[in-house]
């Protein structure tokens, strides 16, 4: 039962930081709108996935902190997957800054799947970055995947 509790418990805390994000998101469409300045709007929808993937990874993490498993970081995980993931999150917004970086095509279709792609990439980076701080179980078989 105190498992339950603590899952439950930071369910609703993610559920409330969703609804602020929601919230945030749309005071910063709205002086979009009025500004016609883009980039803090895509700027959030950048990052905002990426600390939600990190908070939809923390209890886990805390727990493991918890009964002191041994550190490390796994960098096969980190550049197998959270690595392609920050690109994509990158790309989100990166054109639109002094860089001169181009989006790939395939994100330009509509703005829609833009934002799609930078929600998904972005809590699978956040996820990745806090799951990779600590050291994978040795396995002693010679099978590699």
């Amino acid at each position: 039962m105190k498992r339950f509790i603590y899952y439950f418990a930071w369910t609703l805390a993610i559920g409330f930081i969703v609804y602020i994000g929601t919230i945030i998101e749309a005071e910063i469409a709205a002086t979009a709108q009025e500004t016609y300045d883009l980039f803090p709007r895509l700027l959030f929808i950048s990052i905002f996935p990426v600390i939600l993937g990190f908070i939809m990874r923390l209890p886990k993490f805390l727990l493991e902190m918890k009964q002191q498993r041994s550190a490390g970081f796994d960098l096969f995980k980190f550049l197998a997957v959270g690595v392609p993931s920050l690109y994509f999150v990158l790309m989100t917004f990166l054109p639109f800054t002094s860089l001169g970086i181009q989006m790939p095509s395939f994100m330009l279709t509509s703005e829609t799947s833009l934002t799609a792609i930078a929600y998904t990439a972005g809590i699978v980076f956040g996820y990745v970055l806090l799951d990779s701080f600590h050291k994978p179980e040795v396995s002693h078989s010679k099978d590699v995947y």
